[in-house]
């Protein structure tokens, strides 16, 4: 019967062991998690920002293309009109002769 009693013990023993062994693995990783969360949670706000920034470029970039498109149409029509000018002047030439 003692056998059962000394293995009764060592069940207990060990069961005090492992929890002396789980709590002071579980303090010694606790910081390291911490650590590992800080950082995650510092890479995604940088994430963030930049796809802030990156919507904010594209923005940006539409409006120059369509301040391109204004400027291109504005120079286009101002050479159409210089093109029409010598037809102009020989119209007004006729209507002076006449």
């Amino acid at each position: 019967m003692w056998i059962v009693y000394a293995s009764i013990g060592l069940v207990v023993i060990s069961i005090i062991i492992l929890s002396f062994t789980l709590i002071q693995t579980l303090k010694t990783t606790r910081p390291m998690i911490n650590n590992m969360n800080q950082t995650v949670l510092n890479i995604q706000n940088s994430i963030d920002g930049i796809n802030s920034e990156a919507n904010q470029l594209q923005a940006t970039q539409v409006e120059i293309q369509e301040d391109i498109e204004d400027k291109k149409l504005a120079i286009t029509n101002t050479i159409n009109e210089v093109k029409q000018t010598p037809n102009v002047l020989k119209e007004f030439m006729k209507s002076m002769k006449k």
